[in-house]
């Protein structure tokens, strides 16, 4: 676990909060007086299954660490085909001189 700054983790709760807040307001259309206490916020889940709260998820969109690994495969891939088209054109080319 990596060691995070007491500023850090203020910043991360205040970002969650804000963005659960306007999910809240702006989405669900609560007034203030029925809104939860700010800290309260922090602490569990106030999302929806709708399309903006899992808007990724719901157009199909790849995360950053699943695009990486693809890459990485289709890198992984190129290099072992060109591999084997050096391989057997080398191979080729040691039969004809043979013949």
């Amino acid at each position: 676990m990596k060691n995070r700054s007491k500023a850090y983790i203020r910043h991360q709760r205040e970002r969650i909060i804000r963005k659960k807040w306007t999910i809240l307001k702006d989405v669900m259309f609560r007034e203030s007086e029925y809104m939860p206490e700010r800290g309260r916020l922090s602490k569990g889940k106030i999302h929806c299954s709708c399309r903006m709260c899992r808007y990724e998820q719901f157009h199909s969109i790849p995360k950053a660490k699943h695009k990486a690994k693809l890459k990485a495969m289709e890198q992984e891939i190129d290099e072992y085909v060109y591999f084997l088209f050096c391989f057997q054109r080398n191979r080729n080319k040691h039969v004809e001189s043979k013949n």
